[in-house]
């Protein structure tokens, strides 16, 4: 399988070889290095991807799995080659994101107030301080197997082992205040906080990086 690879993705390799020049493992981010190297794409459309080569791939990965709608839908595309023409990045505030806000909150109810960041690592950065300052508590529970971006006081018990640093440059001192708790495992949570003082809870209703396992309902209603 590896030499059939190798032998349809001759200008991806060669890609890969440029890209290590001038990046990190040859990639933006970690997570789209796989061996012997990642293809690169050339376009998108729908549910497919077309990589240099010219190879179709059928993309269950899906943006980060944020393209609900697939890649390049018409009317996506219609709307943003609208907005261009009036520009992209102003730098104040604007109707469109009083809009948006509106519509999604009127989309998910619980949903009482919009705050947009530009990443998931900000998302739950933002959301970990949020918490700790409205409780004037510090510890913040999650999930063996759960991941939830670069943000350091999260970035622990990704994969296994979980007693270890996801990387080197976390400090112990980043995740003190991080407790680990063991996924579906409602009395596992339960002795893991006991006489804590909880700050919050931060989950993934499905695992994604822990392999794509949803959350039991019972067990989300019992932390909540």
């Amino acid at each position: 399988m590896m030499e059939k690879y190798i032998s349809k993705t001759f200008n991806s390799k060669r890609l890969y070889e440029r890209a290590r020049e001038v990046m990190p493992s040859g990639v933006s981010y970690i997570i789209r290095h796989f061996e012997p190297y990642p293809f690169y794409t050339k376009e998108a459309k729908g549910s497919k991807l077309i990589d240099v080569d010219g190879n179709e791939y059928v993309d269950f990965w899906i943006g980060h799995l944020a393209l609900i709608l697939g890649h390049s839908p018409e009317p996506v595309v219609e709307a943003v080659k609208k907005q261009i023409e009036h520009g992209t990045h102003f730098g104040t505030s604007h109707e469109l994101e009083v809009e948006l806000a509106e519509k999604i909150i009127e989309l998910v109810p619980c949903a009482e107030m919009i705050r947009y960041t530009s990443t998931g690592t900000e998302a739950a950065m933002y959301v970990t301080r949020l918490a700790r300052a409205y409780t004037k508590k510090n510890k913040i529970v999650k999930f063996e197997g759960g991941w939830h971006g670069g943000y350091d006081a999260l970035d622990i018990a990704v994969k296994p082992p979980f007693n270890v640093p996801e990387s080197a440059g976390l400090t112990e001192g980043a995740t003190k205040d991080t407790i680990v708790a063991p996924y579906n495992d409602l009395e596992g949570v339960i002795r893991k906080v006991k006489n804590e003082e909880i700050a919050g809870i931060i989950i993934e209703p499905v695992l994604g990086a822990g392999g794509a396992i949803p959350a039991d309902k019972e067990f989300l209603k019992g932390l909540k």
